[in-house]
């Protein structure tokens, strides 16, 4: 079920996502022993991140943490999600190493992808696993995670980790890909300020198929949380 929802601030958009992600974690704990939550970088999240850092009512030492996209670059590096991720939710929480799954940037990229994905897979021990939760963000060209316009990594249907690149930039990345996105549980999409508004109502009211944000899905919710200037063009 899509749900579209829009908040006055950040502050009430981090109650509604931290409450969210209580439920769905205590849900998923009680029925199966852990919680999976796969993260996104930019700069977009990490308002939220700061908040969701001094919450201990998750039960964080049951929680395994993904992350859906980085940029293989050091993690050391401030373009690094998982520098970004660290900094402001992984550190401050002082998370059980065994519970977070990083990327492997000491092997070959391609080795890399194929062995998270072995990771993922042997959380679950299912050929394609059913995450509980995903963040995503929205690009102002519609990409999310790092699947971009109009490249044949779009198409994939097997793999559920990828290699991935831009032609603009001098690093590859690694990618969750549809597969593993739309079988997951819950999915969240988190877009603010005035620059996703356009978008936004290309996503939801125009419903361009050209942008790789607009083929998400989730097994049981997909939400879209807009601030105001993001939601200007959307009729709520």
């Amino acid at each position: 079920m899509r749900q579209i929802k829009m908040f006055d601030s950040q502050d009430d958009i981090n109650l509604f996502l931290i409450d969210l992600l209580k439920k769905i974690s205590k849900n998923s704990i009680e029925k199966k022993g852990i919680f999976t939550l796969a993260l996104s970088g930019g700069s977009t999240p990490l308002f939220f991140y700061d908040e969701l850092s001094k919450n201990k009512d998750i039960n964080w030492d049951k929680t395994h943490l993904f992350f859906v996209d980085e940029r293989m670059v050091s993690d050391l590096d401030e373009k690094s999600n998982i520098y970004q991720i660290n900094k402001h939710l992984i550190k401050p929480l002082n998370l059980k190493k065994e519970n977070i799954h990083y990327i492997n940037k000491d092997i070959d990229p391609e080795d890399a992808a194929k062995e998270y994905e072995l990771d993922i897979k042997s959380v679950y021990h299912e050929e394609i696993p059913s995450l509980d939760l995903i963040l995503l963000g929205i690009g102002k060209d519609g990409h999310t995670a790092s699947l971009f316009p109009n490249q044949d990594i779009l198409c994939e249907q097997e793999k559920l980790v990828v290699l991935n690149s831009k032609e603009d930039e001098d690093f590859e990345r690694i990618s969750f890909t549809y597969p593993i996105i739309n079988n997951a549980k819950n999915v969240v999409f988190l877009a603010l300020g005035e620059s996703k508004a356009s978008i936004i109502k290309r996503i939801l009211i125009d419903k361009d198929r050209s942008l790789p944000a607009f083929h998400v899905k989730a097994k049981e919710n997909l939400y879209f949380i807009l601030d105001k200037k993001a939601s200007k063009f959307i009729d709520l």
